[in-house]
């Protein structure tokens, strides 16, 4: 399989089912953004209230929300923690941080033109207001939002937000040595040029004819420092059986899988969640998933399993670290189903075991 073949999966997840509206967001990025605010000191409930949505909303991991909720979320944020650079900030120091992140295996790419554009297959997952687009121009490799028939201006701060997360996505390839040779926004400054320029690490424009940031493209196509063909290759294998599913017309055990896959670390994984995730009764879901042949505790203990090996592969976390992220409230519990699945305690094939 290519590189350009690894994330084919989120086409599959993308096209299973109904088609993503336009000019919507997910529930889930805008709970995360919450959660990013209210560590920030936003308060939530009034959050929720200014922006017009409720926790139910946020928690059904299918929803979607009009693109509005999106964009008054960013100017509630800019009242509530008085900070027009909210945005931009967040964007900047939302960093994936474990195999449940959508977009963390991506970094194990080749190169940063290839992680780039992997993280480009996902953004219809998280919103459909705008598109950004990888652009090869001679020497430069620039990425452009089409941010269509939206005001410049009222779209500003969402805008600065994407920024944020992909130089923050370049930064983690390339760290100090990462070249960006220029940042062109279409809307006017909202705060003082130089407070862009030291939270982006880069020249600012403002009023051009298009967003954009230019990378080098010399260097956006070097081997990454990142880099790891064998845990990439792990990463993506693990999604080959629910992918099957979805071909197959089994979507509710291949919806439950990518639920379990990104909530494992951040809730009680539980059929319940599950099922108010999806709207409906946990009765409903356990007798789907048993009609499609995989019943919700052994789902969710194979998930475990395929995830593990990827800690273990990955080798840089301690044992109570990847207990945690595969949602056992106790190391014990863990090492017990880590003897089950691998035959050996867990000490005896992890280096990181403080």
């Amino acid at each position: 399989m290519g590189t350009s073949d690894r994330f084919d999966w989120i086409e599959q997840l993308v096209g299973s089912g109904t088609p993503i509206p336009p000019d919507t967001a997910s529930s889930n990025l805008i709970g995360r953004i919450v959660s990013a605010s209210v560590s920030r000191g936003a308060n939530r409930p009034a959050l929720l209230e200014a922006i017009g949505t409720s926790e139910a909303v946020l928690r059904n991991q299918l929803s979607r929300v009009s693109g509005q909720v999106l964009i008054r979320l960013f100017s509630a944020l800019e009242h509530h923690l008085s900070d027009p650079a909210i945005a931009l900030r967040i964007g900047k120091e939302a960093k994936p941080y474990c195999f449940s992140d959508i977009g963390f295996a991506t970094r194990l790419m080749p190169n940063l033109s290839e992680v780039l554009a992997a993280n480009l297959r996902m953004q219809m997952l998280r919103q459909t207001l705008y598109l950004v687009k990888l652009v090869e121009d001679g020497p430069a490799l620039k990425l452009e939002w089409d941010i269509g028939s939206y005001d410049a201006q009222e779209i500003g701060a969402l805008v600065e937000f994407s920024f944020g997360t992909y130089v923050r996505l370049a930064r983690e390839i390339w760290g100090d040595q990462l070249v960006v040779e220029g940042i062109t926004f279409q809307h006017a400054a909202r705060f003082d040029v130089q407070h862009y320029e030291d939270l982006l690490g880069a020249d600012v424009a403002f009023g051009g004819s298009r967003n954009a940031v230019t990378f080098s493209a010399e260097q956006a196509n070097k081997p990454s420092p990142c880099a790891n063909a064998l845990l990439l290759n792990a990463a993506t294998t693990c999604h080959s059986a629910p992918v099957e599913w979805l071909r197959s017309g089994q979507r509710h055990s291949a919806f439950t899988y990518f639920y379990l896959w990104t909530e494992l670390n951040k809730s009680p994984a539980t059929l319940d969640r599950a099922a108010r995730s999806f709207g409906m009764t946990e009765r409903t879901l356990r007798r789907h998933l048993v009609e499609e042949g995989h019943p919700f505790r052994a789902l969710l203990d194979d998930l475990r399993k395929s995830m593990c090996g990827l800690y273990r592969l990955e080798n840089k976390r301690s044992l109570g670290e990847v207990a945690e992220l595969l949602g056992y409230g106790e190391l014990s519990a863990f090492s017990r189903a880590y003897r089950r699945w691998f035959g050996e305690p867990p000490s005896r094939a992890w280096s990181h075991t403080s």
